[in-house]
């Protein structure tokens, strides 16, 4: 974005647009900030409803009710904030409940239109049900994609402590 074009390979630069693009992530996750944090104010966190299964291979939709708890709007059902993607590769389980165990799992999700393309009755899914089409060679580009939004940690494995 600065003009760095050095800085990311042949299949992140795809992942990038195909996020911002076919795979639709960029609906949803903003940029520069990659959540639901609306620009360009910043003053808003929106909330979606995907269709979150219960289990892996479940057609009903998790029982946590989300922000609906709260607004007590029918709106609001099943509807949860939209979560930054930065340094995802190292915050699995994914979705609100665990659901997923790997970016694949998820992406195959979303690439199948969320709970209601999988089957799921989802009456006020924010997340459109039609199908993304994405290929596997365009899921591995997404995915290296969002691997690049991961800080360099200093120490993953290791804690220091003052004793």
């Amino acid at each position: 974005m600065r003009g760095e074009k050095h800085l990311l390979t042949s299949e992140e630069k795809n992942g990038f647009n195909l996020f911002t693009g076919k795979a639709k992530c960029g609906t949803c996750h903003f940029i520069p900030l990659f959540n639901g944090t609306v620009p360009p104010s910043f003053h808003k966190t929106e909330s979606e409803v995907l269709g979150v299964p219960a289990s892996v291979n479940s057609y009903e939709i998790d029982p946590d009710l989300g922000k609906y708890i709260t607004t007590h709007s029918d709106t609001h059902k099943n509807a949860f904030k939209t979560t930054t993607i930065r340094n995802i590769e190292y915050t699995a389980p994914y979705m609100h409940n665990g659901v997923y165990k790997t970016l694949e799992e998820v992406i195959d999700f979303y690439n199948k239109g969320g709970g209601a393309g999988i089957g799921i009755n989802v009456p006020n899914q924010t997340l459109s049900p039609d199908q993304l089409s994405l290929t596997e060679k365009e899921k591995k580009e997404l995915i290296a994609f969002m691997m690049t939004l991961s800080d360099v940690p200093q120490s993953i494995n290791t804690i220091v402590r003052n004793e």
